[in-house]
């Protein structure tokens, strides 16, 4: 089941400046054209939030550096679990493809996206 932060707050979100609206892999550009989840391999990546099967963070805060690349800090849900997280991602610029890479707070590679379309 995919763990989304969903509510309403008088605090706005974070957003990230990307050129297409949203990002995924093959099953994550499935679900957000359909709101069905077609595999739990999913991950995608909207300018206000990124999520997996089993986890999803909503933006608090993004910075920039002078190349492009963007770090987002996150509050994260985590599925079957009542706590939340404080999580920071770095967002590379798109490369000439229009391919992301997303990575942890230790460098590790979260995930590698395409542009939805």
């Amino acid at each position: 089941m995919i763990t989304t932060l969903l509510g309403t707050s008088a605090v706005s979100a974070a957003a990230l400046v990307l050129p297409h609206d949203h990002y995924g892999n093959e099953e994550g550009c499935a679900y957000l054209a359909s709101g069905t989840v077609e595999g739990d391999g999913l991950q995608y990546l909207t300018r206000r939030d990124l999520a997996t099967f089993g986890s999803g963070c909503s933006f608090t805060e993004v910075a920039a550096d002078a190349s492009g690349n963007q770090r987002a800090e996150g509050i994260c849900s985590h599925e079957g679990e009542s706590y939340l997280t404080d999580e920071d991602h770095i967002i590379s610029r798109p490369d000439d493809s229009g391919r992301i890479s997303i990575y942890t707070a230790t460098g590790e590679i979260w995930g590698e996206l395409e542009p939805c379309l």
